[in-house]
């Protein structure tokens, strides 16, 4: 005959934990020890974020106040300009993303550049703006790079001889893939011009010179825009700033 459990004694005993529980209090017990998901983000993220932008006010300050000490601008004027001040806030936006000091000298010059007035339009300060976030330094290096070369870009006809220039010219690890990429960036942003008869890199196909149409062969392959220009100017970005 089965034995009756007894009672008295089981209902003191701890229930047998099954395995969602074992799962639940092991979950349980690991967040118990980590903060918040809001107190975690604001350990990585708030102290680096305030430093930079106490910096990037120190900074901006500081310009504008020499921009009042040296080319007689007043203050007093800017505060009430809308469209500084929407330049300054997208300029703070975009330095409180970003780290590198080559870019903030390019935002805190456009920042100085339009509060002296600049010819731009306004379309054309908030688009110069965005494209400091959005590219590299090398993308700037490169840019300036090219500009300054625009002679002797007459005589080149391929990637080849355009990357060693660059190479020889500015103390860069840049890859063959990478630059190729990065001239392409500047391309799409209508900062360069690049002609399709450009002499690629080894290893892609290109058709046979006599399949192709008769070009002006005296024409360069790759131009710089007015717009890179006027952006190099807003930016005021010297190679080595």
């Amino acid at each position: 005959m089965k034995k009756k459990p007894d009672k008295s004694i089981s209902k003191y005993e701890p229930p047998k934990a099954d395995t969602g529980d074992t799962l639940h209090l092991g979950a349980k017990g690991i967040l118990s020890v980590l903060p918040a998901a809001s107190e975690l983000l604001d350990y990585f993220v708030k102290p680096p974020m305030e430093k930079r932008l106490e910096k990037w006010r120190e900074n901006i300050a500081q310009a504008l106040r020499d921009l009042e000490k040296n080319q007689g601008i007043k203050l007093e004027n800017l505060q009430g300009n809308e469209r500084f001040t929407t330049i300054i806030v997208q300029a703070t936006a975009a330095a409180m993303r970003n780290h590198q000091k080559e870019k903030l000298a390019a935002l805190k010059n456009a920042v100085m550049n339009s509060a002296l007035g600049s010819d731009l339009t306004e379309d054309l300060e908030l688009i110069f703006v965005r494209f400091v976030e959005e590219l590299t330094p090398t993308h700037l290096y490169l840019l300036k790079f090219l500009a300054d070369n625009e002679g002797k870009l007459n005589a080149l006809k391929s990637y080849p001889e355009i990357y060693q220039l660059f190479l020889s010219e500015i103390k860069n690890s840049t890859t063959q893939d990478e630059f190729k990429m990065l001239v392409s960036d500047l391309a799409t942003r209508g900062l360069i011009w690049i002609s399709q008869d450009i002499d690629d890199f080894e290893g892609i196909y290109q058709a046979s010179s006599l399949l192709l149409e008769e070009t002006q062969d005296d024409l360069p392959r790759i131009i710089i825009t007015e717009v890179a220009k006027k952006f190099l100017m807003f930016i005021s970005y010297s190679l080595g700033a």
